[in-house]
């Protein structure tokens, strides 16, 4: 039986990668007159720099016209939202939440803890186990009662792991313990029953390790009764990595396990190893006709599963590549001067 369950599974694999090699011929200009989401059978979101939203009427534009669904970059990361111990700074995830209403688009709410962008106050604060529990508990509960309604859904806990599948040392994990986990679910699901709750990480397709030890984790919580809804796989990929047959296996895992999949941080990386280059055509088809199979992948997995594909940024000129790594890099959908690149064009035929 198990020989038989694992020749179905490649068998089932092998199925969406003949599918998502599809349409690998040279791409024709396009235009963006089409919102994406209205080609999609699932959301199609976007992470929105609340900076730009209001001093660039084009990427406001692009983020209305073409996206039905937002997550905030930064907005609601602790140093932002979370400033000093009695301060919470609404302005601007007031402001986000104003404009998800206004436009009617679902709010994803990006991250509720995290082990980086903390303030001071956190990383400093001194007390005993039970006041590092009230603070934790506070800072999750205020945000997620504050937008009780208005948040469809939330990572409760980013990046929670490293690359070998061992819990990371993080600040929670040491003034808490490896219980942190459990109770942020928990704690936010008490100030919103209704939102969906998600766990969040990178290379969880290129890294088997890492997957596994997030499933059997998330899984053991669910058996105690520890409502998680979902896992964000990040998509920080690159035109090489991670092959195709690594995110068909790693998607497949997921929503076998029960997970509904959130492509949580798309950005698809032409320049991985830093190097001096040009965005050829080659290389823009090259990136192109990944996301396309990504896509691919994604429309095959069951439709309940589905919670989305998320861009992180709308224009190459904004990513978090260029300023983080200090690299050259295209990874998204528009181009410098907002133009719609072949990804976008190949992205549509894809849907």
């Amino acid at each position: 039986m198990k020989l038989q369950q694992t020749i179905m599974s490649n068998i089932f694999i092998l199925l969406i990668l003949i599918l998502a090699a599809c349409g690998t011929a040279p791409i024709d200009e396009c235009d963006d007159s089409e919102s994406l989401h209205q080609l999609a059978d699932f959301p199609v979101g976007v992470a929105i720099d609340m900076s730009l939203l209001h001093s660039e009427k084009i990427y406001a534009d692009l983020a209305i016209e073409q996206f039905n669904s937002i997550t905030p970059e930064n907005a609601f990361k602790a140093i932002n939202i979370h400033p000093k111990q009695s301060i919470f700074n609404w302005q601007t995830t007031d402001l986000l939440a104003d404009f998800c209403n206004t436009y009617s688009k679902r709010l994803h709410g990006h991250t509720l803890i995290w082990h980086d962008q903390l303030p001071n106050w956190i990383n400093d604060f001194q007390g005993s186990r039970d006041d590092w529990e009230q603070l934790f508990r506070e800072h999750i509960q205020s945000i997620c009662t504050r937008y009780r309604g208005v948040a469809a859904s939330w990572d409760v806990v980013n990046e929670a792991f490293n690359n070998n599948g061992m819990l990371r040392n993080s600040v929670w994990r040491k003034k808490i313990g490896d219980s942190y986990i459990e109770k942020a679910f928990r704690y936010a699901h008490e100030a919103d029953p209704d939102a969906l709750l998600f766990y969040n990480d990178y290379d969880l397709a290129m890294n088997e390790t890492k997957l596994k030890a997030v499933l059997g984790l998330l899984g053991n919580l669910r058996l105690r009764g520890v409502p998680i809804d979902g896992i964000g796989m990040q998509m920080h990929i690159s035109i090489q990595h991670p092959e195709n047959t690594q995110i068909a296996r790693a998607m497949k895992d997921i929503y076998e396990a029960g997970f509904r999949i959130h492509l949580s941080e798309i950005d698809v990386s032409i320049n991985p190893l830093g190097k001096i280059i040009n965005p050829t055509a080659e290389l823009l088809e090259r990136q192109a006709n990944k996301l396309a199979a990504v896509t691919h992948l994604y429309n095959e997995i069951p439709h309940r599963y589905q919670y989305g594909m998320t861009f992180w940024g709308i224009s190459d000129k904004n990513t978090w590549i260029r300023y983080h790594f200090g690299r050259d890099d295209y990874p998204l959908l528009f181009d410098d001067n907002y133009e719609p690149k072949p990804m976008y064009c190949k992205f549509k035929e894809a849907l």
